[in-house]
């Protein structure tokens, strides 16, 4: 045994100091009180005696074991620097060689170097008893201590030299240990099937580890046999054995006492479950790691459990079961150790729910319920950035629903609040892992929503860095990262980016749809950017490259729509035309019509596009992304050529049939108008009050698009002609008050007191006429050309007023008055249509002015306006000649 010479001095010391006759000196006392001490495990009184002893006896036979047994004692005190300096003074290390203990001191020495730290110094010294006292009982102790300080180290070809050498000291003793019981030797094994593990030498570990007797090892000895055999069949995926091995590990470990089996418990525990997950055992893994699943196991296996458990659930597609479980768990132990990991496994799984139902918003507000509760609770865990990570795709998931709700708010609100989490995440995840690359990645994809670019383009770019190895997942990420990228190059007309980014997927990604999608989206870019020779290069490469990828219909479209964006419509109905005879069936083929139609229609051959478009909505009455425009345009097209009833008819069939779609309450407006047009005007009223109220219309109707119904629908009001004729003109007048009102600066407002004008000359309402003309001239927000209808307007106001005047005095000034404001226009105005008007409303007042010369200037300025009509002009002035 290692210590069994020094044991078995102090055995015989004790034994012979034990007779009063055989007493010795008062020296030999002293030391025999000092070894009592010592082999009592009284340290610091053996320390006391042993030293005392030395200073008086330096020179006794008894001082080379006195200063071991002194070393010995300071090294138990953990004062190791005085028990290496003891064993090292050159003069006590001559005696203990005279004395035959120079392996000793060196051992002792090397373990209290090791104590203090020092495993470098303590592996050579180590080394140097098995080198130069290689027949001590101490040289294998020294070779196995040697070779586990190296191993702490790292230093592996240290080890398999100390261990593995078959001419070495440690393998002549483990070829004498048949019967498998030196415990040394069976440390230098364990150790050394370590260091193969370590080179993944997995083979070999095994190997060493076989010629190990477990019937003849310790617990603890037994316990790393079997972890380190589990830990080499795994490597080797060898699942069954290694669920054999971890069974053993489970069984020994259950034999122990004390909190350290505790934690071999739970980690033999994990190891059947992970053997069992391996083999495809899913429901046998569920149960053991149901056994880590206690508030009894330490914390990280808890935290791996329940992460392991929900996971499985996942697979098992039983996430109410583990959904329960995990319910129960926070209402047993709420303080749990475990309590962070188990709301973070409760909340992915209701996320997991939500995304394989997304309309499912339970089980969302499920999620960020248990997330919230997370952070609540959790202060500076490490599961904090995984937490934050799936709060922001809570958030981020809740914008898409808002979204699609119409409610731009809420999803703006949403969109920030993600950004909030995805930043947090990205400040508590750890580097280089999948889940911060992803954190970056749905930063960006947030800012890139809410229109933040160039901060989107840095999120993106700091994902593809924070992405780990290329493993299937990280492909996946990247790829999509250099196709985001790309987008927030065109968002930013970016084309060298574009460019870099294109050609990025085109070398990694060559086969990829996202890679695809990239190189069609890019030339889509070069043409919006005005670039269409470029775009037709990138569809052209393309083409060539790509002869069977799904997008080569969508390219060859893309490439014949540059020439339309070039105006070149010939060469675009022909392209359109080639695409719809190689790809008759394409799902695509609506669109290419649609587009070829419209081409037509640009190139000035209205007659074929009409027949075209004709067609094209008989044939396609449902396709939701271009039949509305079709019908659009078939409709407009009656309505140009006064065709009202055909024209409404179609714009009625495009709200009917699509009324989600943007064109839908513009073709109601415009159904209104064709029936105004066949002067229907009570089918108008009757079409146009649902837009404009709310409380028997459509809430959703854009406010710009109302304000153009209220307009319709008071000038339908008043053309309507019955008997109600006042009611008709007040109702008019009233509608347009509002908007009098809420426009006050702006040309809408100025239009509605233009009409609000109309509506009370024709009631006979001159003072509100003239009031209401007069709010448009002085109104900053309104027209040159409705500055001079108004003004016109206002004329005609005062000569109606001037009839009812019963002053002569009054009539002309009034008349003097309507005379200025119609030579207003005809001198100052550039709008000839209205200069026209005003003109013609002045001649019959020109002729009443007592001014010659102004009469004749005024008819020489409309002869230079209105050549064309000079005899008409003549004829005027001569009859107004006395």
């Amino acid at each position: 045994m290692a210590f069994l010479r020094r044991w078995l001095f102090i055995g015989l010391l004790l034994l012979l100091g034990g007779g009063s006759g055989l007493a010795a000196s008062r020296e030999d006392r002293a030391f025999t009180a000092a070894v009592k001490a010592f082999s009592d495990e009284q340290y610091a009184l053996a320390q006391a005696q042993l030293t005392k002893f030395l200073q008086k006896n330096r020179n006794s036979t008894n001082a080379p074991m006195a200063v071991l047994l002194l070393a010995e004692s300071q090294y138990q005190l953990k004062d190791y620097a005085t028990a290496i300096n003891q064993l090292a003074d050159p003069a006590s290390l001559a005696r203990a060689r005279t004395a035959g203990l120079e392996d000793d001191y060196t051992y002792w020495r090397a373990q209290a170097q090791s104590a203090q730290g020092d495993l470098a110094g303590a592996g050579q010294t180590f080394v140097s008893v098995t080198q130069n006292h290689p027949d001590s009982p101490l040289a294998l102790n020294a070779a196995v201590a040697a070779a586990a300080a190296f191993a702490s180290l790292g230093d592996r070809a240290r080890v398999d030299d100390l261990l593995g050498n078959p001419n070495g000291l440690f393998q002549r003793a483990a070829r004498l240990d048949s019967a498998s019981t030196n415990v040394q030797v069976a440390n230098g094994r364990l150790l050394q099937a370590e260091s193969q593990c370590e080179q993944q030498h997995f083979a070999a570990a095994i190997e060493i580890l076989g010629w190990l007797n477990p019937a003849t090892l310790s617990r603890d000895q037994d316990w790393k046999r079997a972890r380190l055999l589990y830990r080499a069949q795994a490597s080797q995926h060898a699942w069954p054995a290694a669920l054999a091995s971890a069974t053993n590990l489970v069984q020994i470990a259950r034999l122990g006492q004390g909190d350290i089996w505790a934690t071999n418990l739970a980690e033999g525990v994990a190891c059947q479950a992970r053997a069992l997950e391996n083999l495809g055992r899913w429901e046998e893994a569920s149960a053991a790691w149901q056994v880590n699943f206690t508030n009894t196991a330490p914390v990280e296996s808890q935290r791996q459990a329940v992460l392991k458990l929900a996971d499985l659930a996942d697979r098992l597609n039983q996430n109410p079961e583990a959904e329960a479980r995990l319910e129960e768990y926070l209402a047993r132990f709420p303080h749990a150790p475990a309590a962070a990991a188990v709301l973070l496994a409760l909340g992915e799984l209701h996320l997991k729910d939500y995304i394989a139902q997304p309309g499912s918003t339970n089980a969302l507000a499920a999620a960020q319920a248990s997330f919230q509760q997370f952070f609540a609770g959790a202060s500076r865990s490490p599961l904090t950035g995984k937490a934050a990570l799936d709060q922001g795709w809570c958030n981020w998931l809740a914008a898409q629903t808002a979204g699609g709700e119409r409610d731009t708010n809420t999803m703006t609100l949403k969109l920030e609040a993600s950004l909030v989490d995805f930043e947090a995440a990205i400040s508590n995840l750890p580097p280089a892992s999948d889940d911060l690359a992803v954190a970056w990645f749905k930063a960006g994809d947030a800012r890139f929503a809410l229109g933040n670019f160039r901060d989107a383009r840095s999120n993106y770019q700091a994902a593809l860095a924070a992405a780990p190895d290329a493993s299937e997942y990280t492909n996946s990420l990247v790829c999509r990262a250099l196709y985001q990228l790309l987008r927030t190059d065109l968002a930013l007309t970016n084309t060298s980016g574009m460019e870099d980014a294109m050609s990025q997927l085109a070398e990694k990604y060559f086969v990829s749809a996202p890679a695809d999608r990239a190189r069609l989206l890019a030339g889509q870019g070069f043409s919006d950017f005005d670039q269409p020779a470029k775009a037709r290069e990138v569809f052209a490469q393309f083409a060539r490259e790509r002869t069977n990828s799904p997008l080569l219909p969508e390219v060859v479209f893309a490439a014949a729509r540059t020439f339309a964006r070039e105006q070149r419509w010939p060469e675009a109905i022909t392209n359109y035309e080639v695409w719809l005879n190689a790809y008759p069936t394409n799902d695509l083929r609506p669109r290419v019509e649609y587009a070829r139609n419209w081409a037509t229609a640009q190139s000035g051959d209205e007659a074929r596009a009409f027949a075209l478009f004709t067609n094209f909505v008989s044939e396609y009455p449902s396709n939701a992304l271009v039949t509305p425009l079709a019908r659009w345009w078939v409709a407009g097209h009656y309505f140009q050529q006064g065709v009202f009833i055909a024209a409404e008819v179609n714009y009625q069939l495009l709200s009917d049939y699509f009324p989600m779609h943007a064109l839908a309450y513009p073709a109601r407006l415009m159904a209104a108008r064709s029936a105004m047009g066949r002067f229907n005007y009570q089918e108008a009223i009757e079409s146009l009050n649902p837009l404009v109220n709310p409380l028997v219309g459509d809430t959703n109707c854009p406010a710009e698009l109302q304000t153009r119904a209220l307009f319709a629908l008071c000038e339908a009001w008043r053309e309507l002609k019955d008997t109600n004729t006042v009611m008709h003109l007040q109702t008019a007048t009233n509608i347009l008050g509002p908007i009098c009102a809420k426009n006050p600066t702006n040309e809408v407002g100025a239009l509605a007191w233009d009409e609000v004008g109309d509506c009370s000359l024709l009631l006979g309402a001159y003072d509100a006429a003239t009031n209401a003309y007069a709010q448009v001239q002085n109104s900053p927000g309104a027209s040159p050309e409705l500055q001079y209808r108004a003004t016109v307007g206002l004329g005609e106001a005062l000569e109606k007023m001037a009839q009812g005047s019963a002053s002569e005095a009054d009539r002309k000034g009034l008349l003097s008055q309507a005379l200025g404001e119609y030579l207003s226009v005809v001198y100052a105005g550039s709008e000839e249509w209205w200069v026209k008007k005003a003109a013609w409303q002045a001649l019959p007042l020109i002729g009443q002015a007592d001014n010659p010369e102004q009469v004749s200037r005024f008819f020489q300025r409309l002869e230079r306006l209105f050549p064309q009509m000079k005899e008409v002009l003549e004829k005027k002035r001569a009859a107004l000649q006395p």
